[in-house]
């Protein structure tokens, strides 16, 4: 596995969907492209559909957990990274999961990985979409990440060499209820957004939606920039404690605007910062009634004092009151140097609000961890620990409804997920789902 350092345009005809059993005894029927009630996608963005090297595919995980869904595009190409990110939301009001899909090493226009996100309908009465920047960028890895909410998809572009300044990062916004429509770019150099894009920042790696303290009927952005530098404000080349990582909350993104209002946060504020922290690398958002949680992770942080051992900030936020860190969580005495933890995270606020939290590289040979966080009470904070050495359980994380699908990309050369009920310690694992295609890291993102 690898631990990294235009307008909406239809297409009806882009995709595949193969319904396909979990298992090979287990029926299968022709379900929608997305899904319903506590449904759960599943990316393997390495996969090769049809023999198709790297093209890769989706599963979606059927709420029942009995059913697999398969969907890729009837034509792949070779190194497109779909399923890289993957994200279900209700997009257009039927109370039907849609899908979105990032695609990030996608060729557009002779422009290499400049990335593409695709739409793909709950219902088959409205057609596929394919979603581009105005103006793409090769290397701009369109799609790396993704977020959905009141009215707004957020597309992350960290590798975009946003105002001129390689790998400084954007985000770009898409009204989802005015068709997508073009879109707008938000980076570093915008007004009113915190920061200025330095060289390597990878602004927008993470992003999350949410109600965060703008106007109540609006949507707030947060973005990770885990490789920003600690090097103080203005624009530096250098210096400071290079990569530590920061996040930037905009306020009211839901229109556009001549200037933004916005805070920053970095680890200064919550622990001795170091190089390489990598705050921002991982974000997840909930609400629970009329309380907003953000999760932001630092796998690389030194959380309960042990170094590179990782750690996640918990910020809280209410329809009146701005947002405000709440807590800092880590391992503890279980902590040790590599871990990963925070590496991936997911929030949801169905039955109070929980955080589950990924070390990937925890545990004997690095078969990884997942800590479930009750985020009222941290102190009831359970460890799931399944597999074997190199398996990375917690590489990604995802709720689906009551359940939490933990993904696990190494685990036997192609992949697996383990679903778990509320209170499971032990869970599920599920293969790939069995269709034509070669998987490669099924697991590898969870939404």
């Amino acid at each position: 596995m690898r631990f990294l350092p235009q307008a909406a345009v239809p297409f009806a005809l882009l995709f595949t969907l193969v319904a396909v059993p979990s298992s090979p005894s287990s029926p299968s029927s022709s379900p929608s492209p997305a899904g319903c009630g506590g449904d759960t996608a599943v990316g393997d963005p390495f996969a090769s559909p049809g023999g198709v090297t790297g093209a890769g595919a989706v599963h979606v995980l059927s709420g029942r957990g009995d059913e697999a869904r398969a969907v890729r595009a009837p034509a792949p190409a070779a190194g497109d990274g779909f399923g890289w990110s993957v994200r279900l939301a209700d997009l257009d009001g039927d109370r039907c999961a849609d899908l979105v899909v990032g695609a990030p090493y996608t060729d557009v226009a002779g422009r290499p990985d400049a990335g593409a996100v695709y739409i793909v309908y709950g219902t088959a009465s409205r057609p596929p979409v394919r979603l581009l920047p105005s103006s793409p960028e090769a290397g701009a890895h369109f799609g790396w990440s993704l977020a959905v909410g009141r009215g707004t998809l957020a597309v992350g572009a960290p590798h975009e060499d946003a105002d001129g300044v390689e790998d400084s990062g954007a985000v770009h916004l898409f009204d989802v209820g005015a068709g997508f429509g073009e879109g707008r770019r938000i980076s570093q150099d915008t007004p009113g957004v915190p920061g200025s894009g330095e060289p390597g920042d990878m602004f927008g790696w993470s992003v999350a939606v949410g109600r965060m303290g703008g106007r109540r009927d609006a949507a707030d952005l947060a973005v990770g920039a885990p490789y920003d530098n600690d090097d103080g404000t203005g624009r530096q080349e250098s210096g400071g404690a290079a990569d530590a990582g920061s996040i930037a909350v905009i306020y009211d993104v839901s229109g556009a605007r001549d200037a933004y209002a916005s805070r920053k946060w970095d680890l200064r504020r919550i622990v001795e910062t170091h190089a390489g922290d990598r705050f921002g690398y991982s974000m997840a958002y909930a609400e629970e009634g009329e309380a907003g949680y953000l999760a932001v992770g630092a796998p690389l942080g030194d959380g309960g004092g042990v170094r590179d051992s990782g750690l996640v900030r918990l910020f809280h936020s209410s329809a009146t009151e701005e947002i405000t860190s709440l807590a800092t969580l880590d391992q503890g005495s279980r902590g040790a140097t590599g871990d990963g933890y925070g590496f991936s995270l997911a929030l949801t606020g169905e039955g109070g609000a929980r955080l589950a939290v990924g070390a990937p590289f925890g545990g004997p040979g690095g078969r990884g961890r997942v800590v479930v966080v009750p985020v009222r009470d941290p102190s009831a904070a359970r460890v799931v620990e399944r597999g074997k050495a190199g398996d990375r359980f917690g590489w990604a994380v995802g709720f689906g409804g009551n359940r939490l699908v933990v993904g696990a990309p190494d685990r036997d050369g192609s992949g697996a997920v383990t679903v778990l009920g509320r209170n499971d310690t032990v869970g599920t694992p599920l293969p790939p789902a069995q269709d034509d295609g070669e998987p490669a890291e099924f697991g590898a993102s969870v939404g």
